[in-house]
């Protein structure tokens, strides 16, 4: 151990010095309250040996500074007097001091003393040790349950998960790709889950569905009178994030206009709120997401180059369902494990014909899409068990294989029905495209839209113009 002895008597503290050398202990002497409390504050100890009375204060002052160390565990203290006080005692231990000693003091009785505090030591290092083993395990179960979530083991998902733990513990800005519902916004959680911001906020922006004239208000914040409505001044996204991380979920929808606000959080850490000059530091972790293709946008002068750069620190693109069908029976275990819970039904199982339907089937809305046909089925189950016929996939499934048949042959052969015109022929495969995306997607005109990969107004406007009611 290392100890520090401060007494105004040379001759009792050196020969203090003497004994515990002898016993294999580091000692320094002090004999005023001034160079004790400098050795507490330039030092590390482990205990502090004090006289109660000193030329220039009281030792008690030492008992409380040891307690105030900035470094753990603080140092134990015994306190010597040759004034036998069991008042100036009880004060003692009341500002932590172990122990209480008089003068003379036995070395018999020191030895035992000093005994003691050995014995506390090792018990504060193995009790340190156990948390450092616990918390390594609570990290390791964490990242097994994070990256449980992630259902699948082939070699596409796992390479995915690898990226994951790759990049989770370092602040990088991570890029997730993939389809719409493939799962991104589950790979972000992991990102936040298995890093040291674990314990900070995970705020999701949807950035498709901000309006345009709100976008810098949500993500930035507002002062009091920015603009009409702003009746008092409101945090955005990223301050509410602060030691968390941001999702901006769908990020090539960001107006141009705004990206290069977006791109100086970004360089600079800070955020200006609307309506204000001030610039506030955030700390945060960015992680953005996009089934676009960020740079034909880029070549489209739709998103901005430098913003790219920024945001694609470290990419990972997640495949979609129909390149990794050997993951879909774990997919499906874990939906279903979720959704006996929501419907309370126990232990919802696909069959082996059910199972066989679902894999013969290219998901084109992912995950997502699957997740819809597996609770749709559990609804219409009566037992626990699903069959093919619980799914209802005979009709709108193979219909909408047959039009992405069709329609593909008729892309591919480039030759149009006898009589029509170009723009008969264009407005025919057009009206077949949505008709399909609608039906892969049980008639939700906004999944419809992400996988035509066209704002949802723009799907609205075209099955207007065609005449196509999804309804019907």
């Amino acid at each position: 151990m290392k100890v520090l002895v401060v007494d105004d008597n040379e001759s009792l503290a050196r020969g203090l010095k003497v004994f515990l050398e002898q016993e294999n202990h580091d000692c320094l002497l002090a004999h005023t309250l001034k160079d004790g409390l400098q050795n507490l504050g330039e030092s590390s100890f482990d205990l502090v040996i004090t006289d109660l009375k000193l030329p220039d204060g009281q030792g008690l002052e030492i008992v409380s500074a040891a307690r105030k160390v900035d470094y753990q565990p603080v140092p134990e203290v015994i306190l010597m007097t040759a004034f036998g006080s069991v008042q100036s005692a009880v004060e003692a231990i009341k500002l932590g001091a172990m122990d209480y000693l008089t003068k003379p003091v036995s070395l018999e009785e020191f030895s035992f003393r000093l005994q003691k505090v050995e014995n506390l030591r090792r018990l504060e290092r193995q009790n340190s040790r156990l948390q450092r083993q616990h918390k390594q395990l609570l990290e390791l179960a964490g990242l097994n349950a994070s990256l449980n979530d992630i259902a699948g083991n082939s070699p596409a998902i796992m390479q995915v998960k690898t990226l994951i733990s790759k990049v989770a513990p370092y602040p990088s800005t991570v890029l997730i790709t993939g389809e719409t519902g493939a799962g991104k916004e589950l790979v972000a959680r992991a990102v936040h889950n298995l890093s040291d911001r674990r314990d900070g906020p995970f705020v999701r922006v949807n950035c498709a569905s901000i309006p345009e004239t709100l976008f810098e208000s949500e993500l930035f914040g507002h002062e009091k009178g920015a603009f009409t409505d702003a009746r008092q001044s409101r945090a955005g996204c990223f301050e509410s994030a602060e030691g968390g991380t941001v999702f901006l979920d769908e990020v090539g929808e960001i107006p141009v206009n705004l990206q290069a606000k977006l791109l100086r959080v970004l360089q600079e850490k800070e955020i200006v709120r609307l309506g204000s000059s001030r610039a506030r530091p955030i700390d945060v972790r960015i992680v953005a997401a996009t089934n676009r293709d960020l740079e034909q946008m880029v070549r489209g002068n739709l998103f901005r180059e430098d913003l790219l750069y920024r945001l694609s620190v470290f990419k990972i693109h997640i495949p979609p369902l129909r390149e990794r069908k050997e993951d879909l029976e774990a997919i499906c275990l874990k939906l279903l494990q979720g959704l006996s819970a929501d419907l309370k039904k126990n232990e919802l199982k696909l069959s082996p014909p059910a199972l066989k339907r679902l894999q013969d089937l290219d998901w084109p809305g992912n995950i997502r899409e699957l997740r819809n046909q597996l609770e749709r089925a559990a609804v219409m189950a009566d037992s626990c068990l699903l069959e093919p016929a619980h799914f209802g996939l005979s009709a709108t499934k193979e219909v909408a294989s047959q039009l992405s048949v069709a329609t593909k042959h008729e892309i591919s052969s480039g030759e149009p029905e006898l009589g029509s015109g170009l723009i008969e022929t264009l407005e025919d495969l057009e009206r077949k495209l949505i008709l399909s995306a609608l039906a892969r997607n049980d008639n939700v005109k906004s999944r419809a839209a992400d996988e035509l990969k066209i704002p949802r107004t723009q799907l609205l406007y075209r099955m207007k113009r065609l005449g196509i009611d999804a309804d019907q």
